[in-house]
Order: C-alpha cells, then sequence, then structure tokens
C-alpha cells in the first residue's frame, strides 16, 4: 500500500471514516477519533481492529526494529508540544540530537536560533531557550516542540491542534510551522490534526 498516511478505526463504531493521504505535501485531517489515531501514531501501535499505513508501511505487527526505524522518520507535536517537564527549552530541543546525533550538536544552537528568526521569533527579550515548559505559553510549548521534531528532518511531520487555543497574533506565527516544514523537508508530508466538532 503506497499511502503516506493511512487509519481505518474499528469498522463498527460511530465516525469510523478513514484517513487516507496519498501524495506528499500539506493536509489536514479532521476525524472524529483524533486521540485514538495520535495515540497510534504515538507508537506506531493501531489498538485491536484497527488498520495503520505510515510512509507506505503497514503498522500492524511490526518488528520492534522495524518499527524503531519507521519512527525516526516521523515527527510528532501534541497540542501541548509534549515537552518533559523537567527540562528546559533547550534541553528539550537538543536531547534527541544528543542521543542520535551527538556530532551536531556543536552547530545545533546556530540552527536553532535560525529557526526561531524564521518562524518570527519571540515577543518579548527573555531568553526562550532558558525557560521551562512550565514558564512557556502555549504557543511557545508548541513551537519548542516543532523544532524539537523538524531538526530530526522527518519524512512525516504530524501536529495536533496547530492554532487552538492561539491568539490571532500567534495563529499567524503557527501557521509558518507548515512552510518552515517544507523548506527544511523538501517532498515531506505535513498533516494537520484536529479534532471534529461536534454537531
Amino acid at each position: 500500500m503506497s499511502a503516506v498516511l493511512a487509519y481505518d478505526p474499528v469498522p463498527d463504531e460511530e465516525d469510523a471514516e478513514s484517513v487516507w493521504i496519498e501524495t506528499p505535501g500539506t493536509h489536514r485531517v479532521c476525524a472524529g477519533y483524533v486521540p485514538e489515531l495520535l495515540a497510534a501514531m504515538n507508537d506506531l501501535k493501531p489498538r485491536g481492529g484497527a488498520h495503520m499505513v505510515v510512509l507506505g508501511t503497514e503498522c500492524g505487527g511490526l518488528g520492534e526494529r522495524e518499527r524503531l526505524d519507521l519512527l525516526a522518520r516521523i515527527g510528532f507535536v501534541p497540542a501541548n508540544g509534549g515537552l518533559i517537564s523537567s527540562l528546559n527549552c533547550w534541553e528539550n530541543i537538543s536531547l534527541p540530537v544528543a542521543y542520535h546525533e551527538p556530532a551536531r550538536l556543536s552547530t545545533l544552537l546556530e540552527e536553532v536560533q535560525d529557526l526561531l528568526e524564521a518562524l518570527g521569533g519571540i515577543e518579548d527579550d527573555s531568553n526562550l531557550l532558558a525557560r521551562m515548559p512550565e514558564q512557556m505559553s502555549l504557543y511557545e510549548r508548541r513551537l519548542t516542540g516543532f523544532i524539537r521534531e523538524l531538526i530530526e528532518r522527518p519524512d512525516l511531520m504530524v501536529v495536533e491542534n496547530l492554532a487552538g487555543g492561539l491568539s490571532a497574533t500567534k495563529r499567524k506565527r503557527a501557521a509558518r510551522f507548515v512552510a518552515i516544514y517544507h523548506a527544511y523537508c523538501p517532498g515531506g508530508t505535513f498533516v494537520h490534526v484536529e479534532e471534529k466538532p461536534e454537531d
């Protein structure tokens, strides 16, 4: 199956429409089972009865090595940023690089500062990189989570509820995430996921 992202929830449940993204680019998914989809994306383990394909790979029954290799090609930014609460902004951003590619650490700060500038920076003069998650605004937590994922150059970037809860100014800044992702990861796929509003 050639889908970039496909998800079939348990077929006998309400709101059982499928997600099917076949081509790279920018896509929006609005579904009633977003928490289920995001949980499956987080560990590539769809719940019993559901079916998922990511970057052309069937996820049911993946071996551990295959699962980890595929996860390394995916960036995922949950609505709250997904940060580790005991680490500051810089530590949250740099931890995956320190683990996977420590040789990059010498140039990472400059790369992150360039990305912050391209994404519109921050509005006050304080040092975002030194702040703990509890000291950040919702936008800053999403920004930090996005940069942390982006510097790994994922083939697929999944962002939950990109603009939800943000002011008009911050929504405009968050909208830049899409263009920056595509500039950084040509040929990649950006998927904005949000929960379908109740009728």
